[in-house]
C-alpha cells in the first residue's frame, strides 16, 4: 500500500496544502499579536492581484500569449497562486461577518487543492504508469499483487486525469463570487 501512487504523490501534497493552511493561519495570528490586522484587509487587493496574474499560463497555453516556455508559464502560475491563496487567507482571516466572502475563500481553497492535483499528480502518474505497463509487457507471468497494483494505479490516473473538467467550472464560480465580493465592498464602502 505505501508503495502506491496514490500515497507516494498524495501524501507530499496534501503536507504542502496543509502547509499553505497553516502559514496562513500564521501570518494572520502575527499580525494580530503586533496589531496590525488593518494590513489584512489589503493582502485581499495583493492576493487578487497574484491570482490574476496565475492566468498568465492559460493566455499562454491557450496562445494568447505567444512567446515564452510552457513550464514558465505554469512554474509562474504554480507559484503566484500559492502566494496569492496565502494572501487571501489572511486577508479573510477568521473573521465571520459575512457569508459571501467565506463561500469565496471556501471555494479558493477547493481550487487550489484541485490545482495541486493538476501540477503534480497527472504527469508524475502517467510516467509511473508508462513505466509500470513497460514492466508488466517484459514480465511473462504477472502475479495477483501487481494485477492489482496496476488496476489501483490505473484507476488513480483515469480518476485524476478528469480533473480539468472539475477544475475549470470552479475557477469561473470563483471569479464571479470573487467579483461579487469586489462590487459589495466598493458599494457598500464607507465613502466619507
Amino acid at each position: 500500500m505505501w508503495k502506491s501512487l496514490l500515497v507516494q504523490r498524495t501524501l507530499p501534497l496534501s503536507i504542502s496544502y496543509l502547509l499553505l493552511i497553516i502559514a496562513g493561519i500564521a501570518l494572520d495570528y502575527i499580525l494580530h499579536i503586533a496589531h496590525l490586522v488593518w494590513i489584512g484587509r489589503y493582502f485581499g487587493i495583493v492576493g487578487t492581484v497574484f491570482l490574476a496574474l496565475s492566468f498568465g499560463y492559460s493566455a499562454r497555453k491557450n496562445k494568447i500569449i505567444k512567446n515564452g516556455a510552457i513550464k514558465f508559464f505554469l512554474k509562474f502560475h504554480c507559484y503566484t497562486g500559492w502566494i496569492g491563496t496565502l494572501m487571501i487567507l489572511v486577508h479573510s482571516g477568521i473573521h465571520f461577518n459575512a457569508i459571501l466572502p467565506w463561500a469565496a475563500t471556501l471555494l479558493m481553497m477547493v481550487v487550489t487543492a484541485s490545482g495541486h492535483v493538476g501540477q503534480y499528480l497527472i504527469k508524475k502518474l502517467k510516467e509511473e504508469m508508462k513505466l509500470k505497463l513497460k514492466q508488466l509487457g517484459i514480465n511473462a507471468t504477472v502475479d495477483d499483487e501487481l494485477e492489482l497494483q496496476h488496476y489501483w494505479d490505473s484507476l488513480t490516473v483515469k480518476t485524476l486525469d478528469q480533473w480539468r473538467s472539475v477544475h475549470k467550472p470552479m475557477v469561473s464560480f470563483l471569479i464571479a463570487l470573487t467579483t461579487t465580493h469586489i462590487f459589495a465592498i466598493f458599494f457598500f464602502w464607507n465613502w466619507r
